[in-house]
C-alpha cells in the first residue's frame, strides 16, 4: 500500500485530533476529521506545555509559532492561601530547554486549536463541522462511519471526541467515571483589567484547606487563566462548561490572598467543572479502531499533563501506522503498548496531587 492510498478517519477536532491529522498527512496520509460543534470555538482555558509536549509540535514545525504566542513562566511558585506568601519556588525560565531541549510554555486552548488546524489544512486534511457520526462499521479490510446520510470509508478510525467519547464503549465497554469530590471553576481575565503586576508573571499555586487557585499568563501576556478547585459532596455532570455563579465563586475565595479576590472580581464569566476519576481502560484499541487522549485517559488536572499527553498519543499513533499500515491491527496494539502504561501512571499521581493541594491544617 503507497502512503496516499492510506486514508485514516478522526472523530474530533480538538488537540488530540488535529495534531494526529497533522503528523500522518505531513506524510502523505489522507485524513478526514469528523467535529459534531459548528466550528472552533474561542472558549477554553489555558494550557501549560511541558517540554515533552514542545518536543512533539517542533518536530511537526510549529515551534517557532507556538513560542510566539505563549507565555514562558519565571516560575512555579506554591503559596500560602491567605497571606499568598511564597512556601515553595522551582526555576522555570531559562531551566528546561538546556535540560530537556524544549522550554516549558503556557497557551489559550484556542490558540493552540487555530495554530493546528491551520497547519493541519494547509498538509491536506479536511475538516468538516457540524459533522456528528451516527454509525460506525468494520469489516477485515476497512472501516465506515456515517455522517448526515453519507458514508465514509478508511483504513483506521481513530476516536479523539474527548471525555464522552462516542466510541469507547465500542471499543472497551462501559466506563464508569467516579466523582472525586471537587469542582473547578475555570476563568480568563484581560491582564488590562487589573492593575500591572497584580499577577505575578509564573505558574501559581496558592494552597488552602480543601481548595486551590491556579493561574498564569497565556496569549503573549495579554490573559491571565485561572483554575479554582474546591472539595464538595456531591455533583452531577461531567462537564466543563457549566457557567458559574460569580456569587459563589467570589465567596468560596472571599478570605483568601487579595491577588486571589481581585484575579476572580476582574473575571468577566466563568465555568464550573465537576472532576471525575476515570479508572484505566482495559483496551483503547479494536481491530481498526482507536481511541487517544481524553478518549482513551481521561487526566485529571493536578499534573497538566492532558493536553501533553494527548499530543503525544497523536506522535506515537501515527509512527505505528505509518511503520505497519499493512497490518492496522498490530500497528494499533503497539500503540497501546506504548502509550498505557505511560498514561496509567499519570493518571494516578494526577489523583495524588489532588490531596497534596489541599492543606488540612492552615500554615
Amino acid at each position: 500500500m503507497k502512503t496516499g492510498d492510506f486514508k485514516v478517519l478522526i472523530i474530533g477536532a480538538g488537540i488530540g485530533g488535529l495534531t494526529t491529522a497533522l503528523a500522518l498527512a505531513q506524510n502523505g496520509v489522507h485524513v478526514e476529521i469528523f467535529e459534531k460543534a459548528a466550528k472552533f470555538s474561542d472558549a477554553g482555558a489555558g494550557l501549560q506545555l511541558s517540554p515533552n509536549a514542545m518536543a512533539v509540535l517542533s518536530s511537526l514545525g510549529l515551534g517557532i509559532q507556538i513560542e510566539a504566542i505563549c507565555c514562558e513562566p519565571t516560575a512555579g511558585i506554591l503559596r500560602d492561601y491567605k497571606s499568598g506568601k511564597a512556601l515553595f519556588t522551582t526555576k522555570m525560565k531559562g531551566v528546561y530547554e538546556p535540560r530537556y531541549g524544549h522550554k516549558y510554555l503556557h497557551i489559550h486552548r484556542a490558540d493552540l486549536i487555530d495554530c493546528l488546524a491551520n497547519a493541519a489544512r494547509v498538509a491536506g486534511v479536511r475538516i468538516h463541522f457540524d459533522s456528528k457520526v451516527s454509525a460506525v462499521r468494520e469489516t477485515e479490510k476497512e472501516v465506515k462511519i456515517e455522517n448526515e446520510g453519507q458514508i465514509h470509508k478508511a483504513d483506521v478510525l481513530v476516536a479523539a471526541d474527548g471525555v464522552h467519547s462516542s466510541l469507547r464503549e465500542t471499543i472497551t465497554g462501559k466506563s464508569r467515571p467516579v466523582f472525586t469530590g471537587q469542582v473547578a471553576w475555570r476563568g480568563l481575565v484581560p491582564t488590562s483589567k487589573l492593575p500591572l503586576g497584580t499577577i505575578p508573571f509564573a505558574a501559581n499555586n496558592w494552597l488552602g484547606p480543601g481548595q486551590h487557585f491556579v493561574s498564569y499568563y497565556v496569549s503573549k501576556g495579554e490573559m491571565i487563566n485561572f483554575v479554582a478547585v474546591q472539595e464538595r459532596s456531591d455533583w452531577v455532570e461531567e462537564r466543563w462548561d457549566i457557567p458559574a455563579d460569580r456569587d459563589e465563586l467570589q465567596n468560596a475565595f472571599r478570605s483568601w490572598d487579595p491577588r486571589v479576590t481581585a484575579l476572580i472580581k476582574a473575571c468577566g464569566e466563568a465555568y464550573l467543572w465537576g472532576l471525575f476519576d476515570h479508572p484505566p481502560l482495559k483496551t483503547w484499541t479494536k481491530r481498526r479502531m482507536a481511541l487517544l487522549g481524553d478518549a482513551a485517559h481521561p487526566m485529571l488536572p493536578f499534573m497538566a499533563q492532558g493536553a501533553a499527553m494527548a499530543i503525544e498519543d497523536a506522535w506515537v499513533l501515527a509512527h505505528c501506522l505509518l511503520q505497519k499500515k499493512l497490518d492496522i491491527p498490530q500497528a494499533l496494539h503497539d500503540y497501546e503498548a506504548f502509550r498505557k502504561p505511560r498514561t496509567t501512571q499519570l493518571q494516578m499521581i494526577s489523583i495524588q496531587n489532588a490531596d497534596l493541594y489541599h492543606q488540612r491544617t492552615a500554615i
